[in-house]
């Protein structure tokens, strides 16, 4: 199949890698020229482009099977400091959603969409007991709104020609981006976040999985995509500073985020993780 994988950083370069070894012919986004000599290692086509570039998104689109949307942007650098830009942030997923609607109606070719969203989207939950994906959308701030906004734009193309899948991720870890690596980064700190709402955590090559999955499966709809671990953020990190010899970590609580999330209806699809408890996060599980 041809498959145009719209930014290929650190989920998207291995999708392309990965799905580029089954076979399947591929496209892949950047918006940097200084990445195309990476990219063209991994993927059958590069093309330079912001994902809201409507007259590039109608061309990445010509002759295409399947979209998948693994976009991450926004992040620049202000005072020597990486930054977060929230207008960059936005663009970089509203935008892309709404160029994707408006070039789809010339590309009839293209049979299903796959977007990776996150499950902060969900916010504090609602307070709801158990979070499933029919657990209403309840987002605490303006990043997570940018997730519920792309999700809206993106469902509402769903229709007998075309599926549309969201997949709700949860933090995302693998090689390079190891849990010691993240805890020496905030260990003795008071940080906003709720330690005591779920891990909800997912190697990258599951993702890359669950892409493939769902390419295979012609899935649609919502899917919380994270593994087994049940731990809170609290409890999972304090082992992994105990573990490094690291200063624990103080959450403030500031930002509620969801609690007793269901990672059961992919599974149920028939999907199983090659990392269910977190323990190969240094691994490449798709070698």
């Amino acid at each position: 199949m041809q498959i145009a994988i719209i930014g290929a950083a650190y989920t998207g370069l291995k999708a392309a890698a990965f799905l580029k070894a089954q076979g399947h012919t591929i496209t892949v986004t950047t918006t940097r020229d200084s990445r195309v000599d990476e990219l063209q290692k991994v993927a059958d086509h590069v093309v330079v482009m912001k994902g809201s570039d409507t007259d590039k998104m109608q061309q990445l689109l010509e002759g295409q099977d399947i979209v998948l949307m693994t976009v991450a942007g926004g992040m620049v650098e202000k005072d020597g400091k990486p930054f977060l830009d929230p207008d960059l942030y936005r663009d970089a997923y509203v935008g892309t959603a709404e160029s994707l609607r408006s070039a789809l109606p010339s590309a009839s070719g293209v049979k299903q969409v796959i977007f990776t969203s996150s499950l902060n989207a969900y916010g504090d939950g609602g307070g709801a007991d158990e979070i499933t994906e029919t657990t209403p959308s309840n987002p605490q701030g303006p990043f997570q709104s940018v997730y519920v906004e792309t999700e809206d734009i993106l469902s509402a193309l769903q229709s007998d020609n075309l599926n549309v899948a969201i997949y709700r991720t949860g933090t995302i870890y693998g090689p390079t981006r190891e849990f010691a690596n993240e805890a020496k980064n905030i260990a003795g700190q008071s940080i906003p976040f709720d330690g005591k709402s779920d891990i909800m955590i997912v190697h990258r090559d599951d993702v890359v999985r669950a892409l493939a999955f769902g390419i295979e499966h012609e899935l649609a709809g919502m899917y919380n995509v994270f593994n087994d671990s049940t731990e809170s953020k609290e409890e999972f990190f304090t082992q992994v500073c105990e573990r490094e010899g690291l200063e624990p970590i103080n959450w403030l609580g500031l930002s509620p985020g969801p609690r007793n999330v269901s990672n059961k209806k992919l599974k149920d699809a028939g999907f199983s993780y090659a990392d269910p408890k977190s323990e190969r996060e240094s691994e490449d599980l798709l070698a």
